[in-house]
């Protein structure tokens, strides 16, 4: 604790949006999140950035604290996507979280069963709509937040290439064969 004034700001990297806005977005290398300042950067640029009939849409299903949840984690995947990523990508934010609400609705709406209670749009309540478990970010861009948090991470920016053979090279294939019976049930 002592040294920590010495070494206080040397643990914060900043993402620059150098294709788009210009911004700065500041995270925080061992949280691997934006500060507090980064967040709310990275929400107003998503705000400018998605449609309106999209936040009209968004803003039907989700509360204001939801929106901005998932809005900052998409927006910091385009940001890395647009001006680090090599080669650069372009991801729309909007289109993001309608993918995600899309996801939401074919899980929750018409779910059945044990568990039913707890699905997200019976609970829905417009005043205060939590995340539920069931919100997952979309495929496409996990792989670029992998990159994002190792590019916050150790300040290099890693290739989407890479990350795609990382997978591979890591991937388990499991064949039990046609004739594959267990000893015992569970």
């Amino acid at each position: 604790m002592e040294d920590f004034g010495d070494r206080y700001g040397s643990r914060f990297t900043n993402l620059v949006d150098s294709r788009a806005s210009g911004k700065l977005f500041e995270f925080d290398q061992v949280l691997l999140m934006p500060t507090a300042s980064g967040y709310r950067a990275l929400v107003e640029q998503a705000r400018t950035e998605i449609n309106p009939r999209i936040m009209k849409y968004l803003s039907q299903r989700w509360s204001e604290g939801a929106i901005e949840n998932l809005s900052f984690f998409a927006m910091a995947a385009a940001v890395y996507a647009r001006s680090v990523s090599d080669p650069p990508l372009s991801i729309d934010v909007g289109q993001v979280l309608l993918r995600t609400v899309a996801f939401c609705n074919r899980r929750c709406v018409n779910r059945k069963g044990a568990g039913a209670g707890s699905s997200c749009r019976r609970a829905l309540n417009r005043e205060n709509h939590h995340l539920p478990k069931c919100i997952k970010i979309p495929r496409d861009i996990a792989a670029i937040l992998g990159c994002l948090k190792r590019y916050i991470a150790t300040g290099k920016a890693a290739s989407l290439l890479d990350e795609m053979d990382v997978r591979r090279a890591m991937e388990v294939k499991v064949d039990p064969g046609s004739d594959f019976v267990p000893a015992t049930s569970c």
